[in-house]
């Protein structure tokens, strides 16, 4: 665990110690597949339902749900900053990550969907699209003398991404 993360699991022990030292053995099991734990549990203990949830899949559904919502945030940030900025380099890059956004909240919104009924290969495709577009977005600020104002939203989503398809991956019969 580097540094940064065990500071943000010391200050939500601190904050929720009764949330995080009695969570759900479910919790905890799905949590351990992922690489960011802390964030997995941030985002699970965030959502009364992952307490209720009795199967992994329930779990993987939460996990995933929170992952297209956060896509659906940045898509709106994205959005924002492009209608309020002038003309140039910079609105054409918040542009295109604009549309790119769109296109990874529904992408994942697919791939949750298809997550729902078990369809694991159509959710391993559309979440590799989501990721193709989330990289997309950030090539259109590579070389340019400014980067993305949403850098730190953009690696949460895709940490995010990554624990919902660690917690999916163990669903796979």
């Amino acid at each position: 665990m580097n540094h940064i993360s065990s500071l943000a699991f010391v200050l939500l022990l601190t904050v929720f110690p009764t949330q995080i030292l009695c969570q759900t053995p479910l919790m905890k099991q799905a949590c351990g597949y992922t690489i960011y734990k802390v964030l997995c549990l941030e985002t699970l203990l965030s959502d009364p339902g992952s307490k209720n949830a009795t199967t992994l899949k329930e779990i993987a559904v939460i996990s995933s749900s929170h992952t297209e919502n956060k896509a659906n945030e940045i898509y709106t940030q994205f959005t924002n900053l492009k209608n309020s900025t002038a003309e140039g380099d910079l609105k054409q890059a918040l542009s295109r990550c604009s549309d790119y956004y769109l296109s990874v909240g529904d992408r994942l919104f697919s791939a949750n969907f298809s997550l729902k009924y078990s369809n694991y290969k159509r959710v391993k495709e559309e979440m590799t699209k989501a990721t193709v577009d989330r990289e997309m977005c950030d090539q259109a600020f590579e070389g340019k003398p400014f980067k993305s104002p949403l850098s730190e939203a953009t690696t949460k989503l895709s940490q995010m991404q990554n624990n919902a398809e660690s917690i999916i991956n163990q669903l796979k019969p």
